[in-house]
């Protein structure tokens, strides 16, 4: 009969005992795992950057996505996916690519690359180029010329792709483009005014000196421009309704019609002032 007793008596106690052991056991192996994983780390990507110079597309591609997946920092990655945006394979370049951009603004070591890759056979790796150089911002200022290149590509993505990069880049971008709009190009003068379009109320005091020029090939691309951007364009074109010469205003009379509604308060302001 004490058996039972006993046993009953100290079985609360091993149950408790072992649930310690147990607990203290998943805890070393917790701070172990924890060590491991901290001294594998550096070797892990060592590897993987090998891996990104492999000629063997699968295996260069797969350490590619290995090293977005564990998001490693630029100064450890940079310098190899720069290097394998010049992949002999298309596959691991866009890979490549599209990894820089996600790493956006810290990528700018890789510009010089991509800019290279702006001029890529493939349309696609053209497209994504530009689309990396947008996501970098204004560290890839210095690829304004190879984007306005862009500009005239036979693939509209790419030529868009470009538009939203230039716009992206702001004042290093405005000579070249309302450059553009006096090209003997019609394709050039088209996107050239969009990226000027779509660059807002920083754009508009040069192209209302286009207009106020008179350059009978710029001055209908600089006037797209100005109507896509609307409502910053209307006082300044207003002004040269009133003060620019006859072709002048006739110009921005026609702007400011094609702006349309946002355009109809100031314009009854202005012709209500006396002369």
């Amino acid at each position: 009969m004490r058996t039972p007793r006993t046993a009953s008596f100290f079985s609360p106690l091993r149950n408790t005992h072992l649930a310690g052991l147990v607990a203290a056991f998943l805890l070393l192996m917790l701070f172990l795992s924890l060590n491991v994983m901290a001294e594998e780390s550096p070797r892990d990507l060592n590897s993987l950057l090998k891996d990104l110079g492999s000629s063997d597309p699968a295996i260069a591609t797969q350490a590619v996505r290995a090293i977005r997946s564990r998001s490693y920092t630029s100064k450890e990655a940079l310098p190899a996916l720069a290097k394998a945006v010049k992949h002999p394979s298309e596959v691991v370049r866009m890979t490549a690519i599209e990894t820089l951009s996600e790493i956006g603004p810290e990528a700018a070591p890789a510009v010089p690359a991509l800019a290279e890759a702006l001029k890529d056979q493939d349309p696609m790796i053209r497209e994504a180029a530009a689309l990396a150089l947008f996501a970098i911002g204004n560290a890839a200022g210095a690829t304004v010329s190879d984007l306005v290149q862009c500009l005239g590509d036979p693939n509209k993505r790419v030529r868009d792709a470009a538009i939203l990069a230039l716009a992206g880049l702001g004042q290093a971008a405005l000579p070249p483009l309302v450059g553009l709009l006096r090209s003997k190009d019609q394709v050039l003068r088209d996107t050239a005014a969009q990226a000027l379009g779509r660059m807002g109320a920083q754009a508009v005091p040069d192209l209302v000196a286009v207009l106020k020029n008179g350059d009978p090939q710029a001055s209908p691309a600089a006037a797209k421009a100005l109507t896509e951007i609307g409502e910053p364009a209307v006082h300044p074109l207003i002004g040269l309704l009133v003060t620019g010469n006859q072709q002048a205003a006739a110009l921005a009379g026609q702007t400011l019609v094609a702006i349309g509604s946002p355009a109809v308060p100031a314009l009854v302001e202005a012709l209500r002032k006396p002369r």
